[in-house]
């Protein structure tokens, strides 16, 4: 275990093909990013890519590698990320979240989907880590999981490294905005990610909770908003008053924002 609360991190895993492209900055990044954590006992991540009604946590002594996308390339598919579980993380992320007066589902048959493994492949590649899941909720309500992330902070006393995964700028669904290789960010891309930099840098909380009608182009950058959410767990978890440093910047297929934050 890492002496002293651990920070929590919020990272932008972009698509399932990033690990294969070691060219793509944010794929740089991630390949340095687990030498940060050496010593940690187990991942907690929240995925914007596990959605259900309630806060769900996966039990699973041997999770599969879930691949839950379709039409990218056939190798993709071949993929495995051995990473064990930690049925006993699971127990004690679950007892965290009821504690704090929420429900929370334990699941015994789900494994890690490409939220968790694309990032963690390249972090901690020899899968070394015990990864544990905690879900998004369908509603989607910055508050909630707000709350959601103050009640697991414990774990960061406990040699558990919160990851948060989704998108700092997610714009799929917005017909307005093109993705591409070679395509350029788009301003409204830009925007949004200034807002949300200064945001997380300064602590503001109340602002990040309220995003949706403070920030510029939010309806652009986040028009399904479930790559956002897990940001606002990790940033619950890390504590009253913390604040984000930015410890990465780049954008991926034009207008895909892979910023990640870390905070203490």
């Amino acid at each position: 275990m890492m002496p002293g609360p651990l920070p929590t991190l919020f990272v932008s895993h972009g698509a399932p093909t990033l690990p294969l492209e070691p060219e793509v900055p944010a794929h740089r990044f991630l390949t340095g990013l687990g030498k940060r954590f050496p010593g940690i006992d187990a991942v907690l991540c929240i995925s914007a890519h596990w959605n259900t009604p309630r806060p769900g946590v996966n039990a699973v002594m041997k999770p599969a590698t879930v691949h839950d996308f379709y039409g990218f390339p056939g190798e993709l598919y071949g993929i495995t990320y051995p990473a064990s579980g930690s049925p006993d993380l699971a127990r004690r992320v679950a007892g965290l979240v009821e504690a704090a007066g929420l429900p929370c589902d334990t699941d015994t048959g789900r494994g890690i989907d490409h939220g968790a493994w694309v990032p963690l492949m390249l972090m901690y590649p020899g899968a070394e880590i015990p990864v544990v899941q905690l879900s998004i909720q369908g509603h989607l309500d910055p508050a909630r999981h707000f709350a959601l992330g103050e009640a697991i902070a414990p774990l960061r006393r406990e040699g558990v490294l919160v990851i948060g995964s989704g998108g700092s700028v997610h714009p799929l669904g917005d017909p307005t905005l093109a993705l591409g290789d070679g395509i350029p960010t788009d301003r409204h891309a830009h925007a949004f990610n200034e807002w949300l930099t200064r945001a997380v840098t300064s602590g503001n909380t109340e602002d990040l909770i309220h995003y949706r009608e403070l920030a510029p182009s939010a309806v652009h950058a986040q028009p399904y908003p479930d790559h956002f959410m897990p940001l606002l767990v990790a940033l619950g978890a890390a504590g009253p008053g913390a604040k984000g440093t930015v410890i990465h910047h780049s954008w991926y297929w034009g207008n895909l924002g892979m910023d990640a934050y870390e905070f203490r």
